[in-house]
């Protein structure tokens, strides 16, 4: 038909990334005694430095007692919060499946996800890159001459998370995620591959799919010798 034109083209801007309010975040900050998480961490350092990791890492507390790790970025936006559940032990409690705060907030709650730790980085201190959020907290007082952040998941290396970093120095990938979290984070050029997992994995030290924190807690578990 000669007489068609096509319709005219109509621009809709992207929706804006929304936040999560810092009172909704702050009102977390509470029944410490509550989380396994950070009992956890007190036992296994003291109370008072869990408390200075509870502050420095965000971390809150669920009404029905879960962990929430908030992710705040460079600009001190809350993103979003991951939830999720601990045994008494510090071990993940898998029974119950981790959720994200968003998403209580409202159905259509439009968010962009940014790594676990990212406000805490800038281009002076070295920054070590793992996966967990726990690995990350916890390998900030084993070895605090980086500044730790997660991923929060073995396929959470997008380039519009990496590309908010000011560095990258070394990456701790967990067992077996090796030569993907190679390729992803090939950008920073100079950064180094942690290899000493996978290698602790080989020897038998520590079990398949072990992170660098496994590594260092067995590495520190008191030597049992024969009499």
């Amino acid at each position: 038909n000669e007489d068609w034109t096509p319709p005219p083209f109509v621009y809709t801007p992207p929706k804006p990334t929304e936040y999560v309010d810092k009172a909704i975040v702050e009102a977390t900050f509470h029944n410490f005694k509550q989380n396994p998480f950070l009992m956890c961490l007190a036992r296994t350092f003291n109370m008072e430095t869990a408390y200075e990791l509870q502050s420095r890492y965000n971390i809150g507390t669920a009404s029905n007692g879960g962990t929430i790790f908030w992710q705040e970025d460079k600009d001190g936006n809350f993103r979003t919060g991951k939830v999720i559940y601990y045994n008494p032990n510090g071990k993940r409690n898998h029974d119950r499946k981790s959720w994200f705060v968003h998403g209580k907030i409202k159905a259509d709650f439009n968010f962009q996800q940014c790594f676990f730790g990212l406000h805490l980085t800038d281009s002076e201190k070295p920054v070590a890159l793992c996966e967990s959020e726990k690995t990350a907290i916890m390998m900030s007082v084993f070895s605090p001459e980086f500044t730790w952040i997660a991923s929060g998941g073995s396929e959470m290396l997008g380039t519009i998370r990496i590309a908010e970093l000011p560095r990258l120095d070394k990456v701790f990938a967990d067992n077996g995620q090796f030569a993907k979290w190679e390729e992803k984070t090939r950008n920073f050029a100079g950064r180094q591959m942690d290899v000493t997992v996978d290698r602790a994995v080989a020897d038998g030290i520590i079990t398949p799919g072990s992170d660098v924190l496994d590594l260092v807690l067995e590495l520190k578990k008191p030597k049992v010798t024969n009499q």
